[in-house]
């Protein structure tokens, strides 16, 4: 339900409410809470501020009048003022008040004349609740807001938006249970803006919950219903490898490339399966692959680049670490890893025509040059950076 159309809801139905034998005061309450929705209507709500508190003080002298204290309508009418005063003031004296009347009136109603009114005032009421808890959210008190977009859920339920805050609040006081359950309730909804980050942020509260069982089963989820996101698909292959099911996440991928072999983000997450797996040959066949398939597939060419260094960048590590070698022999392997090394350079340079702002792949290049001792390529690199940095 959308709470922004609470108010004009409540203008329909109120104005066309009709009332036979009904005492002074009652009438004199609708006649206000009337002319006071007819000018919120018109956008002028505080000039019909007035006409909202004739309408207070005559209901409070109805809800105790003989005649019409245990009629239904009275208390309708008293929880639909109230909850205007609640809104129009932010207060929470008339916000209490209005749950009272609302609470009344459901309890009177039999024939459930009221019905639709008493529905109005319980979308104000959630109106109300969820400014409070905009408020609070704001100024970082979450138990406060958490609070309020919960009461708001009760006359509010399943807005999308009060959904998304509820967790929210409840995430920033690491109530992770009650995240969950929010945002569980969201999932059905595809059309909320939000969807995507809810799928995504699901398995990390599972996972903060230490329920590695459900954070798995949701991270395949947040996969299969957003297959070309980036964050949710390596996040299921990074939640598999960390639970020890690299066969099995590796396997899902190459099922995957077998029905969709022209998909290369699929050539991609196998890439990062299985560099995470410290299989870099495969990797980089991988990596390979998806550019293959995209030459301008920027992360491919970034992680095909960033695995060649960093292979070579091992081996060069050990060759420093082992003390057994002759002068000749070290030499002679730190040549051949230059050569090595030099696969990498057109994903390198690839990375860099694409985005030439990209300063960590800049700095990338630099290192390569200078591992190959090219003084010329390395200076005028450093100037580009440099360039970027000013």
């Amino acid at each position: 339900m959308n709470i922004k159309k609470a108010i004009l809801f409540s203008l329909l139905v109120v104005a066309g409410t009709t009332a036979f034998a009904q005492s002074g005061n009652l009438r004199k309450a609708k006649a206000g809470l009337q002319k006071f929705q007819e000018l919120q209507g018109a956008g002028s709500p505080e000039l019909g501020k007035s006409s909202l508190e004739s309408a207070k003080e005559a209901i409070d002298q109805a809800i105790t009048h003989d005649k019409t204290k245990d009629d239904a309508e009275t208390w309708t009418i008293y929880a639909l003022v109230n909850a205007n005063l609640a809104t129009l003031e932010k207060s929470a004296e008339a916000a209490q008040a209005a749950e009272e009347g609302i609470k009344k009136a459901t309890e009177l109603d039999s024939d459930e004349k009221n019905k639709e009114n008493i529905t109005v005032a319980g979308q104000l009421l959630g109106q109300f609740n969820f400014g409070q808890g905009a408020d609070a959210f704001n100024s970082q008190k979450y138990e406060e807001a958490y609070a309020a977009f919960d009461q708001a859920l009760h006359y509010l339920p399943g807005d999308t938006t009060l959904l998304y805050y509820s967790g929210l609040s409840a995430i920033q006081k690491q109530d992770y249970p009650n995240a969950i359950k929010r945002y569980e309730e969201l999932i059905p909804q595809k059309e909320f803006s939000q969807h995507k980050s809810v799928m995504i942020d699901l398995p990390k509260l599972y996972l903060s919950a230490k329920d590695t069982t459900n954070a798995l089963e949701y991270a395949a989820k947040a996969a299969a219903e957003y297959p070309e996101d980036n964050d949710a698909s390596v996040q299921n292959i990074e939640l598999n490898l960390m639970t020890g099911n690299e066969d099995k996440i590796i396997s899902d991928i190459e099922n995957q490339i077998a029905k969709d072999a022209n998909n290369k983000a699929l050539h991609y997450y196998l890439g990062i399966a299985y560099s995470a797996s410290d299989n870099n040959d495969k990797a980089i066949e991988a990596y390979k692959k998806a550019v293959e398939i995209d030459p301008n597939y920027v992360e491919a060419n970034k992680n095909a680049s960033a695995t060649i260094i960093n292979g070579v960048r091992d081996q060069l590590n050990a060759l420093n670490e082992d003390k057994t070698l002759s002068n000749n022999d070290y030499s002679k392997r730190v040549e051949e890893l230059k050569e090595q090394i030099k696969e990498a350079l057109p994903y390198l340079e690839k990375v860099v025509e694409l985005d030439s702002n990209d300063i960590d792949a800049l700095r990338s290049l630099k290192g390569y040059y200078d591992f190959q001792q090219d003084e010329a390529k390395s200076a005028e690199t450093q100037a580009k950076i440099e360039a970027l940095q000013q």
